[in-house]
């Protein structure tokens, strides 16, 4: 019985601990996508329509991982439902942690995505330049 106690404990601190890091993630991964593109950005020398894109680009960014903040706010708050309850079911939060987590890699999936999409903006010149920076990117150690 004893064990069971320190398992549960060990356990409830854990989901909220995950839990409580998630929107720090959420923001920083939305900060590091923003970053990256304009980044990017400023050396395709794009233009007035491709700034344009670039800008759509950034808000569907942005909406992506807003929608996963909010989210991440109703699952922390089940979470801390099935916390507060007199027996918490220390396996039906931690199921709830692992969606949370899940979400958020979909979200990160999306934003990948979404910038991907972007490339049929390029032109022939700007998409070389673009893989170039990547492979750069990939292999600097």
């Amino acid at each position: 019985m004893k064990r069971l106690m320190v398992c549960g404990f060990v356990a409830v601190v854990l989901v909220e601990f995950l839990a409580g890091c998630q929107g720090n993630i959420m923001s920083q991964s939305e900060k590091l996508f923003i970053h990256m593109i304009n980044k990017t950005a400023g050396k395709l020398d794009l233009n007035e329509n491709q700034k344009v894109e670039l800008e759509r680009l950034k808000m569907e960014i942005r909406k992506n991982f807003l929608e996963g903040q909010k989210e991440k706010e109703e699952a922390t708050a089940r979470i801390k439902a099935e916390r507060t309850k007199e027996n918490p079911d220390t396996q039906k939060m931690s199921l709830m942690l692992q969606e949370l987590l899940r979400n958020e890699l979909e979200r990160i999936n999306r934003g990948f995505d979404l910038t991907l999409k972007f490339q049929n903006n390029l032109n022939d010149e700007q998409k070389k330049k673009l893989t170039w920076m990547i492979s750069k990117w990939v292999t600097e150690d």
